[in-house]
């Protein structure tokens, strides 16, 4: 494999510390993590015939092995085109990019998404939400790669729900284009700084996470619950059930991917047991064994 890298002309890294890469600083190593810059080089990519994950800011993942696995980061994979109240973002793009760089235009739309630390391609596989929106709100269609070529699908033929969609992880997408509206650019940014001082509030931004781990059982909430069952505090190793948001597993220090695995299992298994609700992961967890 390693004469085949060497042609391909693409940034790569091997024996990649994940824990570097992750918001949860936690994680295995990758054999090989690979940064394309544009469509062609996602094609060599895949011509490898190698199986692989894509990766955008790693916001929501848990990396517990990759054994004969690549890693796809498309953190370079993050050029914006405007055209009127359309804008077409690739997948790479962090979100609050797309809604700085949109306010920049006059356009508005994407404030619901402040303090979300995803990329458009996670987000739009998840349905990323928060403030009363979603991304699929403001979606008009995604592109994906499908049989060496890049296609475009509309919104009303993906199914999009709470905090998930019919898009499969193993697809492949490059860029999607949204439909924003103008307005009061200065309006925005002040709802902008309410939102950011809520979540300042009532989450606990100042330690390695990865957000929201479990999906909320509607109409309840996962954090009340975990909360109410006295679980706040919890830890296995470094990893703790936050005192500031039940909802959330931060590291306290060096926590290992086992270690906040075993936490998460242990809420799941808890709230089953005393509520007989079943949690559901809105994390991603990459288990290669």
């Amino acid at each position: 494999m390693q004469d085949d890298i060497s042609k391909l002309n693409i940034e790569f890294y091997r024996n990649f510390e994940l824990s570097k890469y992750c918001t949860w600083r936690s994680g295995c190593l990758a054999d090989y993590i690979f940064y394309p810059k544009n469509l062609n080089d996602l094609y060599k990519l895949i011509n490898l015939k190698k199986k692989f994950y894509m990766v955008g800011n790693g916001s929501n993942t848990l990396f517990l092995n990759l054994k004969d696995t690549i890693l796809i980061s498309t953190k370079k994979m993050n050029s914006i085109e405007f055209d009127g109240e359309y804008v077409v973002a690739e997948c790479g793009t962090a979100l609050n990019v797309v809604m700085n760089k949109s306010l920049d235009k006059g356009l508005l739309g994407f404030e619901f998404l402040t303090g979300i630390p995803g990329t458009v391609g996670g987000a739009l596989i998840t349905n990323a939400g928060a403030n009363g929106g979603e991304i699929s709100d403001v979606l008009v269609s995604v592109f994906f790669i499908k049989n060496g070529k890049e296609i475009e699908v509309k919104k009303e033929e993906i199914e999009f729900k709470y905090r998930t969609s019919s898009i499969k992880r193993n697809e492949i997408i490059t860029k999607a284009k949204f439909l924003l509206r103008k307005g009061d650019p200065d309006k925005a940014r002040i709802q902008i700084k309410e939102y950011l001082n809520h979540r300042n509030n009532t989450q606990p931004v100042r330690w390695p996470s990865a957000g929201s781990v479990f999906k909320n059982p509607l109409p309840n909430y996962a954090g009340l619950i975990i909360e109410n069952l006295g679980l706040k505090g919890l830890s296995v190793g470094d990893a703790q059930v936050s005192n500031i948001h039940s909802n959330y597993i931060i590291n306290k220090n060096n926590a290992s991917p086992e270690n906040i695995l075993s936490l998460v299992n242990m809420v799941k298994d808890k709230v089953l047991k005393d509520t007989g609700i079943k949690l559901e992961n809105e994390i991603r967890i990459i288990d290669e064994k």
